[in-house]
């Protein structure tokens, strides 16, 4: 600290640049673990079981930092990255530190290593925490998912497979909303279940469409995204079948559970965003633009969900 009690430039821009490269800005994966909250909430679980709840919301925090880093340090290696973003104004480019030489390669994997060291210790302690038998299959699905977090773009490199891209956000995210409340209560229900596929499809609406317009990058470097592998055309038609699944599984959510379906009223807003979304993506070719009205729907989807489980 400087004698103003100001934060040296040097230090603040490393400590952005840290956040940067946890993807902290993307807020929307805690989402999940409200959604399990809740749900835990509405079947009588949650009680005195406080700190392995809280213990889980770091784990997923961690895991999203430590996911994100692995990410940057794929995209730095193999120049994706840099591909991607050249031309684009400071500001996008801001938030790749490791392209912007904010920071070091070593800086990054340090970072994301202690990051996922620290997710897996928080779950770990969060089922030694809970009062009642957890499921080794709950433990197995948390494990699972936080290896696969970080062989995103590196390790195994999921991603560059040929629907690995697809499936691993589709299931990590899924896991992330599933496990939280599988760890606290001991087992699953319909409504986990489908709350859970929402959340992964729902991420993945916005992934689909910024690999769009990495098309050319991605291919540059042989990651096989359907966006790569695909005619445009082609995959205009996954774009509009990710929406029909959705309205499919709201459809279940508030027809087949306890949730009341007068208050699928809730979620109206993020099936319209969802059509604005493909309007400006599938339709003007906007990519840009349609990912970020997949993060709008994504906030819409979540608190809707939110506010349905809560009133229920």
């Amino acid at each position: 600290m400087t004698r103003t009690g100001a934060v040296p430039a040097p230090v603040r821009a490393k400590a952005v640049g840290f956040l940067r490269l946890g993807k902290a800005r993307i807020y929307h994966h805690e989402y999940s673990w409200l959604l399990a909250v809740l749900l835990l909430r509405l079947d009588g679980h949650l009680g005195g079981r406080i700190a392995p709840v809280l213990l889980l919301l770091l784990a997923v925090v961690l895991l999203q930092w430590s996911g994100g880093a692995a990410d940057d340090l794929g995209g730095f290696r193999d120049g994706s990255d840099a591909r991607n973003y050249a031309g684009r104004p400071p500001r996008t480019r801001a938030k790749k530190p490791l392209v912007t030489g904010v920071l070091s390669e070593s800086e990054a994997v340090v970072f994301g290593v202690v990051c996922w060291v620290g997710s897996v210790v928080a779950g770990l302690l969060a089922v030694v925490l809970v009062d009642g038998p957890v499921p080794w299959a709950a433990v197995a699905l948390l494990l699972v998912t936080q290896v696969a977090a970080v062989q995103y773009s590196t390790g195994l490199k999921t991603s560059y497979r040929p629907l690995g891209l697809e499936l691993s956000i589709f299931g990590i995210l899924g896991g992330l909303a599933l496990t939280p409340y599988w760890i606290v209560a001991g087992g699953v229900t319909a409504e986990a279940l489908l709350v859970s596929a929402l959340f992964g499809l729902w991420f993945l609406m916005v992934v689909c469409h910024g690999n769009a317009s990495d098309r050319r990058g991605d291919a540059a470097v042989s990651r096989r995204t359907l966006a790569v592998l695909l005619p445009p055309r082609g995959y205009d038609v996954v774009l509009c079948l990710l929406p029909v699944a959705g309205l499919a599984l709201l459809t279940a959510l508030f027809t087949t559970t306890r949730i009341d379906t007068a208050l699928a009223v809730a979620v109206v807003p993020v099936v319209v965003v969802q059509a604005v979304q493909l309007h400006a993506g599938v339709r003007r070719r906007d990519w840009r633009r349609a990912r970020f009205l997949g993060l709008v729907a994504l906030d819409l989807g979540c608190l809707g969900l939110a506010a349905a489980i809560a009133l229920s």
